[in-house]
């Protein structure tokens, strides 16, 4: 059952419009054939203090064109980020230089409550009316054009959604990278699990700079030291407000509650910026440049913002997806975790004095905030980085060496792709017609739950370090005192393939659909894509190298599929087991692209933990910040086979 079969079908359940074709593979636009030059010295004039409509100020430092030490006089277009993570740092210094070097106005912000500007900070929730404000005064300044362009990432990435998302005619365009889509999902609980590792190691983060800790060094102290105690403060979740560590910073503290109360898809979640799914009718009709990564957190967020931007637009939207972990710098490496993709993952070389980041974002802006016809196409465009095994060797750096090959489309999924039924078998098998019916039970222990090993999250520092890894323990690693693979566990669940003999592509959204059962009345499935390499000198007993995973809390089961990804946070219900009653789960793995080589298996890992990247379910089926009984195990059973065909769907594309 190794090969796939020439009679792929679609699949069914899966309904979206396949209405364009794949266009042509072609050498990735380089964007020094018409750019604008480093033509103009700099002058910043810093803590313009820019009003709200409530009164309070945000700090704003301004980058203009200048010659001879002055400003130039003129009408310039801008270039706006709106950030958390200080103005003043050496990132968006250098970023801010380079576009007003460049003959723009740059304007880099203080977001309200942080660093120099007044006000509390609020996560998210306030960004929409701030941006809309900050942008409105600079259209209003005599040196402005008009001609606005949002840019950000991560955080910054939803102050820039929160202002699109509102339809300002004042914004022109935008590039935004690794932003999320519903935070809810994307962020705070998906799948219905807690985002721990992630959601915890932010907190810390920006409270150990925020204005508590700026006012207080004991608060800093703290902080900082539940920051290098990472591991141990995650042993501690779920935190109780007042009694934690975060209590010394209280705004942070609060939003963190809020996190941790707000299980459910509610109202919380849908305000503007937290939430950009809920606005795609209402975005600002601008060309909008995406830039995404596969083993980043926000994945989901880039691939349904694409979508719901493209299907409500008519400006072009161009989705790009790098084979990089979360934030800025790692679009600068070829690496994601420990695993190397070689010199063919760069989106292009930049030229001193830039990075490729600034010179993708100049690109567009010249286009289309100063007209220049630099090849950058006027349609929308999908440009995916596929993910390639090389030999099995590891490189200078100690990381398996990988490869790849940038291709481009026109929609995602590409228009070719055919999604395949992979079937779990009660042999631990994948093949792609149903076997006979059968089960297979394992114990989950919530005292005992499997490491996190990689995959696509941020701000687990050593704890959970995100990319791809090997899938086997490591001691450095929190639960972890071996080193033998995560399959050997008897909690783990590992369906392959045999060895292919042909290669195959996968490309576009994945999902996972089990049949399942538990003696308890609530728990956790999860799911793993792997490569398998076979064994190399190197690596003597294979590489498994993990490619995405996600998670279902069984109570949180339903959802809603708007095109071709699932999305549990609409009309979101809760519904607890029955012990021993059958039931259909859908664990979405968003998507990848990826070849599998002959010789390599696919293979799919089912547990019911991932720690620290989720919390551990009790079993208990108690609300995740009011947990009170003790943990309990669950025996967990997945069916197979028959009326109940458990089931991987991979997008299969032919081999180009």
């Amino acid at each position: 059952m190794h090969r796939l079969p020439s009679n792929l079908v679609l699949l069914a359940s899966v309904v979206f419009t396949l209405n364009a074709t794949p266009v042509a593979r072609q050498e990735l636009e380089r964007p020094r054939d018409v750019v604008s030059a480093p033509e103009f010295e700099v002058t910043v004039a810093r803590d313009v203090m820019i009003p709200m409509r409530d009164g309070v100020t945000l700090a704003t430092d301004l980058y203009f064109p200048a010659e001879n030490g002055e400003q130039l006089p003129g009408q310039w277009s801008i270039v706006l980020e709106r950030t958390p993570y200080n103005k003043q740092g050496q990132r968006l210094v250098e970023q801010a230089e380079f576009f007003a070097a460049r003959g723009y106005v740059s304007a880099v912000q203080d977001i309200r409550g942080r660093y120099a500007s007044e006000g509390s900070f609020l996560m998210y929730g306030q960004e929409g009316n701030d941006g809309m404000d900050t942008v409105e005064w600079l259209a209003d300044q005599p040196w402005s054009n008009d001609q606005i362009g949002l840019t950000g990432g991560s955080y910054t990435a939803a102050t820039a959604h929160s202002i699109l998302t509102q339809g300002p005619s004042a914004v022109s365009a935008a590039f935004i990278r690794e932003g999320s889509a519903n935070y809810h999902e994307d962020g705070a609980w998906q799948g219905g699990a807690f985002e721990l590792a992630h959601n915890l190691g932010y907190a810390l983060s920006l409270g150990s700079v925020g204005k508590e800790a700026a006012a207080s060094s004991s608060v800093a102290d703290a902080l900082r030291w539940a920051q290098n105690n990472f591991a141990q403060q995650l042993q501690m979740a779920p935190l109780r407000p007042g009694s934690n560590v975060l209590a010394l910073a209280p705004s942070y503290a609060a939003w963190y509650t809020d996190w941790q109360t707000h299980d459910r898809y509610d109202d919380y979640w849908k305000q503007n910026g937290y939430d950009v799914e809920q606005y795609y009718d209402q975005v600002a009709d601008v060309p909008v440049l995406l830039l995404g990564a596969w083993y980043d957190r926000f994945n989901r967020g880039s691939l349904n913002n694409f979508l719901g931007y493209t299907q409500h637009n008519d400006s072009p939207v161009h989705l790009y997806a790098i084979p990089a972990v979360h934030g800025p710098g790692n679009v600068e490496v070829n690496y994601a975790g420990d695993v190397d993709f070689g010199p063919e993952a760069a989106i292009f070389d930049a030229p001193k004095g830039s990075t490729r980041m600034m010179e993708l974002n100049l690109q567009w802006f010249d286009r289309w905030l100063k007209g220049l016809d630099n090849g950058v196409r006027d349609a929308d465009l999908v440009r995916l980085f596929r993910m390639e095994p090389r030999d099995g060797k590891r490189n200078a750096d100690g990381r398996l060496q990988a490869g790849g090959t940038w291709q481009e489309f026109d929609i995602w999924p590409p228009a070719d792709v055919r999604f395949t039924d992979f079937y779990l078998t009660s042999d631990l098998e994948l093949q792609t017609e149903i076997s006979s019916a059968g089960s297979i039970t394992f114990e989950y222990d919530p005292a005992n739950p499997v490491p996190t090993v990689g995959g696509s999250m941020t701000s687990g520092g050593d704890a959970a370090p995100e990319g791809a890894y090997d899938q086997r323990c490591r001691e450095s690693l929190p639960l972890c005192t071996n080193t033998l693979p995560l399959h050997v566990r008897p909690d783990v669940l590992s369906f392959e393939t045999p060895p292919l003999t042909e290669t195959v592509e996968v490309t576009g959204p994945i999902a996972v659909h089990l049949w399942i059962s538990s003696t308890a009345i609530d728990t956790d499935f999860t799911a793993k894509l792997v490569d398998v390499y076979p064994p190399t000198p190197d690596y003597p007993d294979g590489y498994a190298m993990n490619l995405v995973d996600s998670i279902v809390r069984a109570r949180f089961r339903t959802f809603e599929q708007k095109g071709p990804h699932y999305h549990r946070a609409y009309g979101i219900s809760e519904e607890l087991l029955e012990p021993g009653k059958v039931y259909e789960v859908t664990i979405d793995l968003v998507g990848t692209s990826a070849l599998f080589a002959p010789g390599h298996r696919i293979r799919l890992d089912i547990s019911s933990s991932n720690f620290p990247r989720f919390d551990v379910n009790p079993n208990t089926a108690e609300t995740y910040l009011d947990r009170k009984l003790p943990p309990i195990k669950a025996y967990n059973s997945v069916h197979m086979g028959g009326a109940n065909p458990s089931r991987m769907v991979l997008p299969i594309r032919p081999v180009m």
